[in-house]
């Protein structure tokens, strides 16, 4: 029953984030999301320009963040909200490459997909840290295996994005 309630605790996370960032992108409008967008993810402006830093980066900031989160116990609360924020960002960046046609399927090769993968990682790696109220175990240590395996599947989402970006989108 506890596995039942964290699935959709964390997929009614990504869902309402999701919607959200689709909804401040019609609050917002398209000519100052291209501005937002271009400081946050410059890959989706300009894709010419594709680096592994670019690549790295945001991806980066979230693990550093929940990590930051997590080993504070005031701030344990903020790590799904940083989960919610990269999220929100994910639906509001759907829109726009959604807006751009000849941006379909840069969005349905590569950003959805790879986006989706990295949120549900985070999340992930986000309840093994800090884990919701039907599974927490006062006193219980985080295994340092677990959180090696999820570095792991980072690392291999990133390479495969590297290769869609490199080879395939080219």
């Amino acid at each position: 029953m506890s596995r039942t309630v964290s699935i959709c605790y964390h997929a009614s996370i990504l869902a309402v984030s999701f919607v959200c960032g689709v909804v401040l992108f019609h609050i917002i409008g398209s000519q100052n999301a291209e501005a937002f967008i271009t400081w946050i993810e410059p890959r989706l402006v300009d894709e010419d320009k594709q680096t592994i830093i670019r690549l790295l980066l945001p991806v980066a900031v979230s693990i550093a963040l929940i990590l930051l989160l997590a080993t504070h116990s005031i701030l344990k609360v903020f790590v799904r909200v940083t989960v919610a924020i990269r999220a929100t960002f994910f639906g509001f960046s759907s829109v726009f490459l959604l807006q751009k046609l000849e941006a379909f399927w840069r969005y349905t090769i590569w950003w959805f997909p790879f986006q989706l993968i990295y949120c549900i990682l985070l999340l992930m790696l986000s309840s093994l840290l800090v884990p919701i109220w039907s599974k927490r175990r006062i006193g219980k240590p985080v295994k340092s295996q677990a959180v090696v395996v999820h570095f792991i599947a980072f690392f291999i989402v990133m390479v495969a994005e590297f290769i869609v970006l490199v080879y395939v989108l080219k």
